[in-house]
């Protein structure tokens, strides 16, 4: 792995060598000055930002063939994307910086929240086009201080076209292996000067993994195997002068049957009986007043629902557990705003009234409905002071206050030192939080085999995060910019399972867990002035965590990579792009609770993705082309071995073997 890295950095250094030695870089130069809201809920440039923040552009987008978030997240550094081919609730798990991060994020779409609204692990990172995005914005850290709830890891936000953006119509087709076919829509109009409309929508499914035949060594006396997945999204989004008016709705399909032990006879249904469906959907209302050149106000109210179906269920050695569930919420926010000079300063209040009610299908009364009311008031408060023309200092705090336990403090401190003119330091602190969601609570929900011996606990406490964070910008010559930070992260009162099972007392959930990683990521990016961009980085991620307060105490981080390089080359000539990517991944743990392989790790996995990309303008339309392939190699691989032999050995599942598509484009 050091031959490796110091190869790469070899490379690096020896293009730069023979590079003007200038400082001014237009490309790079541009993308650092790009503004980012999802920061500090303000226009914030990249060269002033407290936290590792990434932004992908809509060019990106086009040019590197992305369709989905996923695309984008597999490719930015620090965030490791495991693209399972079952589990579950969900294919694709998210790790950021050592952290199973999936109910961990804040997802926003042009900074409304489109996640569970009340904490729910679902999400939908897999099956949110790209079609009118016109800028993916993440950063890292903790960001309660901001966002409450969720905003521990990372905030990512999608900033989308409106219809003077699109100013027509676009389409995506999309068609490819294993049976996938895929369409997404785009459609504005600038109707006068202070109306636009803006209507996008997309449709995907796919007969997902051959399992049969990608791997009959698990599979092959299965039945029948059917993991057929379907998402479709749809987008609509109105703006009279200062008011945005929009809806936001996703909807994602999969097949729910856990697969740690699939060799086992009837232990799980692959027959496509087991499915979790999920739908979500938020309005949201905006709107923006300036009252003078200085101050502005906006104001934001949202309605959000989020639902698992009533036809998803859980099928676990030959019993069926159907679940269902309706969380809403009601959710207004006023900030006001400041900005003049050297200072720019929000604040506001934030009011939520939620609702959960999970419901089940058995024949218990005692646990045939169970519905949740509660509310959350929030105020906050955020200050960014340039204290000279080098040096910025930010510092925020939130307080939240949930009706189910005692309020909840916030704070983040950052700052931006510009030592010299290609030189810039940063760093920040804060915390954050998560609040405990009824799923967690109610547990099980009334399984008929195990009511008895299972609880709900009222009492459990938000999980606590803290994050801690300073790196470096280096741009010593042009067109090429060299990133170095370290990271340090705690978390401590997670939720899980209290087994009590020896002790012929009930199980429960409980904030009984802890967690510390840290490490540091180094960056290359180099432009070269033959239309080829180069981007290399190395995650090193150490850490420990106490996941069920084990006798042996702390273990290792279970299922995310202590070594990580990624590497993306972008090759533009006239008409055409070709992207080459690469994924080196290292040193992945098993689950602690594998009785086998506890401690066991997997070594050395790459990798390779690809996509080339034609644009052909023709009159007033413009027809476009995308051939690209995912897991280029065709790498079969589990983060641990898998013995059939061991009933409870409690393997990680397959991941997702090659994939082909073809994607043809129009916009008029």
């Amino acid at each position: 792995m050091k031959t490796i890295n110091s190869l790469c950095w070899l490379l690096i250094f020896a293009n730069l060598a023979h590079a003007e030695s200038e400082f001014i870089d237009v490309p790079l130069k541009e993308l650092m000055e790009v503004n980012v809201t999802s920061i500090t809920k303000m226009a914030t440039p990249l060269n002033k930002s407290p936290v590792a923040a990434f932004v992908t552009s809509q060019n990106d987008i086009t040019n590197k063939g992305y369709r989905f978030l996923t695309d984008v997240l597999k490719n930015t550094p620090g965030i490791h994307v495991s693209n399972l081919a079952s589990s579950e609730q969900n294919v694709t798990e998210i790790y950021v910086r050592g952290v199973l991060a999936n109910n961990k994020i804040t997802l926003l779409i042009d900074g409304v929240k489109i996640k569970s609204p009340t904490g729910e692990p679902i999400n939908f990172f897999n099956s949110i086009p790209l079609i009118d995005v016109k800028q993916v914005e993440i950063s890292f850290g903790a960001a309660s201080s901001i966002y409450g709830a969720d905003a521990m890891l990372a905030t990512i936000n999608l900033v989308t076209d409106n219809g003077a953006g699109i100013d027509g119509f676009k389409i995506k087709a999309t068609g490819g292996s294993q049976d996938t076919g895929e369409v997404q829509v785009a459609a504005g109009k600038k109707i006068n000067e202070d109306i636009n409309v803006s209507l996008t929508g997309s449709f995907h499914r796919s007969a997902s993994e051959n399992l049969k035949q990608n791997y009959p060594d698990l599979f092959g006396n299965v039945d029948k195997v059917d993991l057929t997945e379907q998402n479709h999204n749809v987008h609509f989004k109105a703006n009279y002068k200062d008011l945005t008016v929009s809806y936001y709705q996703l909807y994602q399909q999969n097949n729910s049957s856990v697969s740690f032990l699939p060799t086992e006879p009837g232990a799980y249904d692959y027959s496509g009986a087991a499915t979790w469906a999920n739908l979500y959907q938020t309005v949201n209302a905006t709107y923006n007043f300036d009252i003078n050149p200085f101050w502005q106000t906006k104001s934001s109210l949202s309605y959000e629902s989020s639902e698992l179906l009533p036809k998803s269920n859980y099928r676990d050695y030959g019993v069926v557990e159907h679940k269902a569930f309706q969380n809403n919420a009601v959710r207004f926010s006023q900030n006001i705003i400041y900005q003049r000079d050297n200072i720019n300063w929000l604040s506001g209040a934030e009011l939520t009234f939620l609702s959960s009610t999970p419901k089940y299908t058995v024949e218990d009364p005692a646990f045939n409905k169970v519905h949740v009311n509660y509310q959350n008031y929030a105020a906050f408060s955020q200050m960014n002071y340039d204290w000279n023309k080098d040096l910025t200092l930010s510092a925020s705090v939130r307080m939240d206050a949930d009706s189910r336990y005692s309020p909840v403090f916030n704070p983040r401190l950052g700052f931006s030192y510009q030592a010299i003119k290609p030189l810039r330091f940063f760093g920040a602190w804060g915390t954050s939080y998560l609040a405990p969601s009824t799923m967690f609570i109610y547990e099980k929900w009334g399984d008929p085999t195990w009511s008895t011996y299972l609880r709900p606990n009222t009492n459990l406490q938000p999980e606590k995060l803290a994050t801690y964070e300073l790196g470096t910008d280096f741009m010593p010559i042009k067109n090429s910019q060299l990133k170095l930070l370290g990271f340090y992260t705690t978390a401590t009162d997670l939720i899980r399972v209290v087994d009590n099972s020896g002790t012929g007392l009930a199980n429960y959930n409980g904030n009984v867990a802890s967690l510390t990683t840290y490490g540091m990521q180094a960056m290359a990016t180099r432009h070269f002035e033959n239309g080829l961009d180069v981007n290399l980085d190395y995650t090193l991620t150490e850490g420990t965590q106490d996941a069920e307060k084990l006798s042996n105490g702390k273990v290792a981080l279970t299922n995310a990579p202590k070594n990580m390089i990624k590497g993306n080359f972008l090759y533009t000539l006239e008409k055409f792009t070709f992207r080459f990517t690469g994924r080196w991944f290292d040193n992945m743990n098993s689950h602690e609770s594998n009785t086998i392989y506890k401690g066991g790790a997997m070594h050395g996995v790459t990798i390779f993705d690809s996509n080339l990309h034609y644009s052909l303008p023709f009159k007033a339309a413009k027809w476009s082309v995308d051939l690209g392939v995912n897991n280029l190699l065709d790498t079969k691989y589990y983060v641990i071995p898998f013995n059939d032999n061991v009933s409870d050995a409690l393997p990680r599942l397959p991941q997702e073997t090659r994939r082909v598509y073809l994607t043809v484009g129009l916009s008029y």
